[in-house]
């Protein structure tokens, strides 16, 4: 994670964090709010000089959103990761012509 610090992070450090992140322990060292890892690896989404680093850093982000937490609702995408990084439960669509009951 010190890499992330560089001005020019090696381009293998995406997928090297997109699989770590696979791993329990791989996730909380992400989400270590301490660390602050998440807020220095969104701007790498945005890389636009070497897509396998943006590639691995959106994976590991994705990943992240499996840790499950503190919160009180069931499915993945409920834990303090998933709201931490903006990722929201699907929202199921209202079918034409049905009203709401």
């Amino acid at each position: 994670l010190q890499a992330l610090g560089e001005p020019r992070p090696p381009p293998q450090l995406g997928p090297l964090l997109c699989n770590l992140s696979q791993l329990p322990e791989g996730r909380r060292g992400l989400l270590d709010r301490s660390r602050r890892s998440v807020q220095r690896l969104l701007p790498f989404t945005q890389c636009e000089d070497s897509a396998v680093r943006r590639r691995g850093v959106v994976g590991a982000l994705r990943n992240c959103c499996f840790e499950y937490g503190e919160s009180p609702g069931p499915g993945p995408a409920a834990g303090p990761a998933a709201l931490a990084l903006g990722c929201e439960r699907a929202v199921p669509r209202r079918q034409p012509g049905r009203q709401r009951g």
